[in-house]
């Protein structure tokens, strides 16, 4: 879906709607009203197309999510432990005025906001298509929920809004809503999806618009994580069989939803599927066009946010297929795997490792690399192999989760787990080795080479899977381990369903397993395995109520971790332009 300019004007007031009361200013433009603009269809499809357009423009592809939903658990640690980011990925110094607390919190309510007055106004609306209608009905309830879900797992029982902010609102009372009413929207909005969403976008070249799978699939996820606010085992159950309903309806009919498993990890995350990807069952859009995306110089940066450094070492220099590895040093923005998080694979029989991290870089020069002397020391390897030839196409780098004996005096330059982490887990304090790690692979883009532009381009053009059928399996498999009368052998079932794809060809019956391993623990560990690097960590230990153990258990790069980081600070900005600050409160933990 494009944002182009034809939406301008209407998007202009829409945004401005849906700032906070404190942050507005009062513009109306072209003396128009948002009763007039929003009354035409145009207008208000770009309404609409404003509320779809900050997920990327703002969220999925852009640092912030990456530091508060993939960091600060236990599987990723900014790159050589530096402190980038650091309020979000080990909670240094996370106080209610970070710029990343304030600015998500404003652009998840701007969505809010956007959704509250289409749906205020759907009803008269003079539609020419009245199928529209329902549609974008539907789709507007999607993102309700959608940005809800977020709002709610990130800050704790906000403010519950289900009526458009007006500019005139200046200042305003506040009040904590609970966390019952809160999730009694966003499912009764997810339903509503589920009722009125079709199969295909509608148009239907429109890639990234909500549909029935992406319906049922937020159901059970909203439905699943609803469990977590519950006292009894009887409520419990109830939201278990609402996800496990939703989430197994997807499994029975992926042929009438368009959905689908790939027969091997390596295709979910080829480049050449990103646009068309048949798993995926919601995806946030970037156009390849740059003036069609919100931000048109700085929409999706994904491809580069989890690269290790290999340019300028042994012979290599950046290309297309090795990625642009610009942030990958230390003091900037990289994800670098935990050695929690490496040894989880085994790669021998699990096909997900190699298909979505690399580990060796081959001499990508027309000619051959002489070893020298300052590449040598640099990689502790003998000076006595000062000279020694590495041919094009020969491996020059590898950076890997395996121990490597002798590597010092292999031919190419080796970086194993034990140089990368120490034996407890945590980033090796060597500048020389703390910066080469197994690269996430999973937000190559090949946009780059397709338009000829530079090896070190930032802006990117993928869309951003966030929903992917696994999760399906997943979560009836949750439900069943954790239910009332639950089966694990249902459980089960789903489990190996994932890992069976996930084998590699001829080890499938090796990577079954059996009723035995049907826990909670296992689960996030498969999960990790599975969904490492795709924003969904940090709500999988939150809702399991896991994330201080994990973090404590397998990163601890982050000591600070306590109770209360399972939510972020409350803006400091929203609480001064609230009258009744101490009355809404800080989240417990936060000054």
């Amino acid at each position: 879906m494009k944002y182009g300019k034809k939406y301008m004007f209407v998007a202009c007031a829409a945004l401005l709607l849906g700032m906070q009361s404190c942050d507005l200013e009062e513009y109306n433009p072209a003396g128009s009203t948002p009763d007039n603009v929003y009354k035409e269809q145009a207008g208000f499809e770009a309404l609409v197309n404003s509320a779809y357009a900050f997920w990327g423009g703002q969220f999925y592809g852009r640092e912030d999510f990456v530091l508060l939903l993939n960091g600060g658990g236990d599987l990723w640690i900014n790159i050589a432990n530096c402190g980038y980011g650091r309020q979000m990925s080990k909670y240094e110094e996370l106080t209610a005025s970070v710029g990343q607390i304030k600015n998500t919190w404003n652009r998840l309510y701007e969505i809010i906001n956007d959704c509250n007055a289409g749906l205020e106004r759907i009803d008269q609306v003079e539609f020419k298509d009245k199928k529209l209608r329902d549609i974008r009905f539907g789709e507007l309830s999607f993102m309700r929920a959608y940005a809800y879900w977020h709002l709610v797992e990130i800050y704790g029982n906000v403010d519950l809004r289900t009526k458009e902010t007006s500019a005139e609102s200046l200042s305003m009372n506040c009040y904590r809503s609970s966390y019952e009413d809160l999730y009694d929207l966003m499912l009764t909005d997810a339903q509503n999806a589920v009722d009125n969403l079709p199969v295909d976008p509608y148009p239907v070249k429109d890639v990234g618009r909500a549909t029935s799978k992406a319906a049922y699939g937020l159901l059970a996820r909203i439905a699943l994580t609803r469990v977590s606010y519950c006292d009894s085992q009887a409520d419990k159950d109830k939201y278990y069989k609402i996800a496990e309903d939703a989430a197994q309806y997807v499994i029975d009919n992926q042929s009438a939803l368009k959905v689908s498993l790939y027969n091997t990890p390596a295709e979910v995350f080829d480049p050449d599927n990103n646009k068309t990807n048949k798993e995926a069952m919601f995806v946030v859009t970037h156009s390849t066009e740059s003036s069609l995306n919100m931000q048109a110089k700085n929409p999706n940066r994904m491809h580069m946010y989890f690269h290790a450094s290999y340019s300028a070492r042994a012979g290599m220099v950046q290309d297309y297929e090795y990625g642009n590895d610009k942030n990958a040093k230390s003091g900037s923005m990289a994800m670098m795997p935990t050695r929690y998080l490496l040894e989880l694979y085994n790669e021998d029989i699990d096909a997900r490792y190699n298909a979505w991290f690399r580990e060796e870089y081959k001499l990508n020069t027309p000619q051959a690399y002489a070893w020298t002397k300052d590449q040598l020391d640099y990689f502790e390897k003998p000076s006595s192999m000062i000279g020694q030839v590495i041919q094009p196409g020969e491996t020059a780098l590898l950076f890997t989760k395996k121990k490597i004996a002798g590597k010092r005096n292999l031919p190419y330059a080796v970086v194993d787990i034990d140089d990368t982490y120490a034996a407890d887990g945590s980033v090796s304090k060597s500048a020389n080795f703390n910066i080469h790690f197994p690269t996430l692979l999973k937000y190559e883009d090949a946009n780059f080479e397709n338009k000829g532009l530079p090896t070190n381009s930032q802006v990117g053009a993928n869309d951003v899977i966030t929903m992917r059928l696994p999760e399906m399996y997943f979560i009836v498999a949750e439900c069943e381990i954790m239910k009332s009368g639950g089966n694990k052998e249902i459980a089960k079932a789903r489990i190996n369903d994932i890992r069976r794809r996930a084998a590699v060809p001829g080890k499938e019956a090796e990577m079954e397993v059996g009723v035995d391993k049907m826990t909670i623990d296992f689960i996030l560990e498969e999960r990790a395995r599975e969904y490492c690097g795709e924003f969904m960590r940090w709500f999988d230990l939150k809702r399991t109520g896991k994330l201080v153990e994990y973090v404590k258990a397998h990163n601890p790069d982050i000591p600070l971790i306590q109770p209360h980081h399972a939510w972020r600070p409350i803006p400091q900005m929203f609480l001064d332009s609230i009258l009744n600050p101490d009355e809404f409160g800080q989240n417990e933990g936060y000054n």
